[in-house]
């Protein structure tokens, strides 16, 4: 018998956070949700929206269509789900399932919560209060922790601050070289860098912000961009404006004291090295006094073997005290070190990347190149290929791959996945070669360690507008690295971050016959 309708697909949800919240609820019209998963064993075995929390292990005897990851920590999740048995075609993600299938009424549902976010953070009064109380009801499941609290600009105050290692200065971001354009270099400030002394702190293992006993909570911002257009909610701070913010409240675990060593993302590889470790720096250069204080960093940089491999280069002599992702801790004299680089993690208002939307300093590059470089004393270069592509794997930012390895092999280009190299093959990779070519993405992070006179092209989203990120560090050490460009139709940062697209490899294939006139082969 024929059917007039589709049947929903039987879902399950990996991820209880803000991302398996707010997928379900908006989401859950389409599918049959089955239940949620999650790896936190407290929560495993409890309800939420009345269904069942799974332990990951119970899949393989659960009957669904797909599991969608909900979750920032898709990287870590991915190869969970697959090593459990779970085929890839019965995993997504929720960015890409969100913005494919939502409709316009609950996408408009969602900006209309946006607005009112903005109304309770804008300024304090009977709007706020009004917007508060509205928000309040609509998640009671919430209620308890959320707080609305006073927000303060760390580079605002110098009410914390207790040292300083580098006092503001001048400095340049080179923009993107998009190919057949003459991008100059922006001028910019870099900010001091400086030490901020907080009592009875309370942070998390990603947010750079600190809630105070006083009712205040204290957030260091990037500023060579305007308050209005970054997003700096992440972690704890549920949301922000010009002077409140939504912050949940938890009961915090209590660390005597520390310096916090973290940035506004524990995932990713660029934000681990430019963002957070390059704080290690100054770690060797605090006073005296603060000879006692351990680093407070995320556990994860001792999951991701990378990052683990880089701060053991660094050789820091104190002792670390590794961070959950889920508990908020409270320190009683907690140190706080600027970023020395930094990068807007998302933006408001529909707002896109331009040039000075990051920095980096040169002393930074160096001081992590360094480092770096000691790492490859027992590799041969010898055996190292002249010509790299960064290959990707998984299912982030899929794209016609397949017909850029076939145009690539006859010039003689060798396809790496830098996530199954450890970092000292990285490193001396990049250092070793002479052409490097590969879509935008964290592995473009090594860029830094290679070396003055190499050629690279990357191609990104339009909608990436004018990131910086990648050009600037090539520029700082030397690289010609030239840009091409792909439509997505993504609408917002976080969908661009996971949404697929069509390279037009003709493109790519101009800039070989530009660049390498000697053919294919050679």
């Amino acid at each position: 018998m024929a059917t007039w309708f589709k049947q929903k697909a039987r879902i399950l949800i990996f991820g209880t956070g803000a991302g398996g919240v707010n997928f379900y609820k908006t989401c859950r019209g389409r599918f049959q949700v089955q239940g949620f998963v999650d790896n936190n064993v407290q929560k495993q075995g409890q309800h939420l929206f009345g269904k069942l929390i799974y332990a990951p292990r119970e899949l393989v005897n659960l009957d669904f269509d797909t599991v969608i990851i909900a979750s920032d920590y898709h990287a870590e999740i991915y190869p969970q789900l697959l090593a459990l048995g779970i085929c890839e075609t019965k995993i997504d993600i929720f960015h890409h399932q969100f913005r494919q299938q939502t409709s316009a009424a609950q996408r408009l549902r969602s900006r209309l919560w946006g607005q009112v976010q903005e109304l309770i953070c804008w300024r304090e009064g009977w709007i706020s209060d009004l917007a508060f109380a509205l928000f309040s009801r609509s998640n009671s499941g919430q209620r308890r922790t959320l707080k609305r609290l006073r927000l303060q600009w760390l580079d605002q105050t110098d009410e914390f601050k207790a040292h300083v290692f580098r006092p503001a200065l001048a400095g340049v971001v080179q923009g993107p070289r998009f190919i057949g354009q003459n991008i100059q270099p922006t001028p910019i400030t870099f900010p001091e860098v400086a030490l901020h002394r907080l009592r009875q702190g309370q942070v998390g293992s990603v947010s750079r912000s600190a809630v105070l006993p006083d009712g205040r909570v204290v957030i260091e911002r990037i500023t060579t961009v305007k308050p209005r257009n970054a997003d700096y909610s992440v972690a704890h701070v549920v949301y922000h404006g010009k002077e409140l913010a939504l912050v949940r409240v938890d009961e915090p675990e209590l660390i005597e004291k520390g310096i916090l060593v973290n940035g506004c993302s524990e995932t990713n590889y660029y934000h681990w090295v430019l963002e957070i470790l390059s704080q290690l720096q100054f770690v060797a250069e605090l006073p005296e006094q603060y000879a006692g204080y351990p680093v407070l960093i995320s556990k994860h940089s001792q999951t991701i073997p990378s990052i683990r491999a880089l701060i053991e280069s660094i050789g820091i002599d104190r002792p670390f005290v590794y961070l959950d992702t889920l508990p908020t801790y409270k320190v009683d004299d907690l140190l706080f070190i600027t970023a020395p680089n930094n990068m807007i993690p998302n933006f408001k208002n529909s707002v896109g990347n331009l040039t000075n939307s990051n920095f980096a300093r040169p002393e930074s590059v160096e001081f992590l190149r360094q480092h770096a470089m000691s790492l490859t004393q027992d590799i041969d270069a010898t055996t190292l290929p002249k010509r790299v592509f960064l290959a990707r794997k998984g299912f982030l930012r899929r794209y016609n791959q397949a017909e850029v390895i076939n145009l690539l092999q006859p010039y003689g280009f060798v396809s790496v996945a830098m996530e199954e190299l450890d970092v000292s093959q990285q490193v001396a990779l990049m250092a070793n070669a002479e052409v490097i070519i590969g879509p935008t993405g964290a592995a473009w992070t090594n860029i830094m360690f290679a070396s003055k006179g190499a050629q690279a092209l990357c191609w990104m989203a339009e909608e990436y507008g004018d990131l910086s990120c990648f050009s600037n560090l090539a520029t700082i050490v030397g690289v010609d690295m030239e840009f091409i460009t792909y439509p997505t139709g993504a609408h917002d940062s976080r969908e661009l971050y996971y949404k697929g697209y069509h390279l037009d490899v003709g493109q790519v294939k101009a800039w070989l016959e530009r660049h390498l006139p000697e053919g294919p082969g050679r």
